[in-house]
């Protein structure tokens, strides 16, 4: 009996949630031309609503931090409550020191910094994708 194939990007599932149009459609479009389905949200309430209805179809979770409604500490503590095993990629322009001291960095939840190369985004969301979340805190990247 063979062991059965990993999912190709293509069958993989990634929700972008960020306010900023602009940005969200970037990244929604390189990781399109990286082969993935993707789905957008632009706050942390608007990707509630779509965990909840296809939580179970969506493979990784990319948000912006700072964000109006709900931004993305709040959508992580959700997440951690309904879709634990769900992996999660934070994405920000502000400097470490900002997340910090407005209680938003989160050491345990890997972060890329903006602006960011679409090749180092799609780098880490397929380590994110076929490894999963990695037991050691990431630290955030050029923060």
């Amino acid at each position: 009996m063979s062991k059965p194939e990993p999912p190709t990007r293509w069958q993989r599932t990634i929700l972008v949630v960020d306010d900023e149009d602009i940005v969200r459609g970037l990244v929604a479009r390189t990781l399109r031309e990286g082969g993935y389905r993707v789905l957008q949200a632009s706050h942390g309430a608007a990707a509630i609503g779509l965990l909840e209805l296809q939580a179970e179809a969506v493979n990784l979770v990319i948000c912006d931090l700072v964000m109006p409604i709900l931004g993305g500490r709040e959508l992580s503590i959700w997440m951690k409550d309904h879709c634990p095993e769900l992996p999660l990629l934070f994405i920000s322009g502000y400097p470490k020191a900002y997340l910090e001291a407005h209680h938003l960095y989160d050491a345990t939840v890997p972060m890329l910094r903006k602006p960011f190369l679409p090749s180092r985004l799609l780098e880490t969301v397929e380590e994110l994708v076929t490894e999963g979340p990695s037991p050691e805190p990431r630290r955030a990247e050029g923060v």
